[in-house]
């Protein structure tokens, strides 16, 4: 697959990827062909590369400070409601394996809603966040007034949107969007944690992840059912007679993804 010079692909093993958002001059603002690039690339990764763990990270400074305003200038309602984007996003929050946010200077906007696609995020301390889409007349339209509130409460995601406020990595913290900070280098910090998941069994990592997405987009009972069927799955398989074998063994699993 050609990787466009906008998304640079890094393979630090056969299971862990990086994928780094290549817009300096535009501080790395998600265009549609980004975008759709993005999605296009994950599933390349998945299907073809066999990855276990992707982590998303912007270069040269910032994660992603926003959409690509000159797209939006010219949006019109009819385009809006077509945008390829809409697609491309769903592909992107339906990945089947860990995506990691790994976050630098601003988070922005379509960056934020790009943070809140993937499973969870690290940030420099000094990382900047926001929405800041009413201050351009719209709304976020990727994910930030559905995903944002179930994550940290309507409360919380209310002042965000409706301030349009730029917030500090440790309200992020707080708030529970970032699960860490890290003084020095995100990026060397999230490849310690996505190392740390790609030694686990995959596909116990791929059901846990469905399941997980479950326990926000269904009622309780019907996501408790799914999480016990999975379970039972689960229990027959290959990685999960090594994983016990190797616990009693006292030695490191050698997982397949069987």
């Amino acid at each position: 697959m050609e990787h466009k010079s906008f998304l640079q692909v890094t393979e630090l093993d056969s299971s862990v990827f990086q994928l780094g958002i290549n817009r300096p001059e535009r501080k790395n603002a998600l265009n549609t062909e980004l975008v759709i690039h993005l999605a296009d690339t994950l599933e390349f990764l998945v299907n073809i590369k066999s990855a276990r763990v992707v982590i998303i990270h912007g270069l040269a400074g910032d994660f992603a400070a926003g959409a690509d305003i000159d797209e939006i200038a010219t949006l019109s309602p009819k385009q809006a409601l077509l945008d390829a984007r809409v697609s491309a996003w769903r592909r992107i929050r339906q990945c089947p394996i860990p995506l990691i946010a790994a976050v630098d200077g601003y988070c922005l906007g379509g960056g934020m809603e790009l943070l809140l696609s993937c499973d969870f995020a690290l940030a420099h301390k000094n990382a900047k966040f926001g929405l800041p889409e009413v201050k351009l007349g719209l709304m976020p339209g990727a994910g930030g007034t559905q995903i944002l509130p179930r994550l940290i409460g309507k409360n919380r995601a209310a002042r965000m949107i409706y301030s349009g406020e730029i917030m500090p990595a440790s309200t992020m913290v707080e708030w529970g969007v970032v699960t860490d900070l890290a003084d020095e280098d995100v990026l060397t910090a999230a490849v310690s944690v996505a190392t740390k998941i790609a030694r686990n069994a995959p596909f116990a990592i791929r059901q846990a992840k469905q399941s997980l997405n479950n326990s926000v987009e269904m009622g309780l009972e019907s996501a408790m059912s799914f999480e016990r069927q999975t379970f039972s799955i689960l229990a027959s398989t290959t990685d999960k007679t090594e994983g016990i074998a190797a616990f009693k063994e006292k030695r490191h699993a050698k997982f397949t993804g069987n």
